[in-house]
């Protein structure tokens, strides 16, 4: 399960994702991630940063996801 917050409504390119497994090894968990899509989208990725501590092999200590 996944729900968008828009923190502000008139920056429709910032937003934060909470992300609720519901099966798997993460069942149970909930996670969130801040969302920014930058004015170059397309040649540059979105910025994405886990707020939720969490030990994964491609999330930082900090929270940075490394693709």
């Amino acid at each position: 399960t996944c729900k968008v917050n828009f923190p502000d409504p008139n920056k429709l390119h910032y937003f934060q994702l909470s992300v609720i497994p519901d099966e798997g090894y993460y069942q149970g968990g909930k996670f969130q991630f801040e969302i920014e899509v930058l004015d170059a989208y397309n040649m540059v990725p979105p910025k994405v940063k886990c707020l939720t501590r969490i030990w994964h092999p491609n999330i930082t200590e900090t929270g940075e996801i490394c693709l």
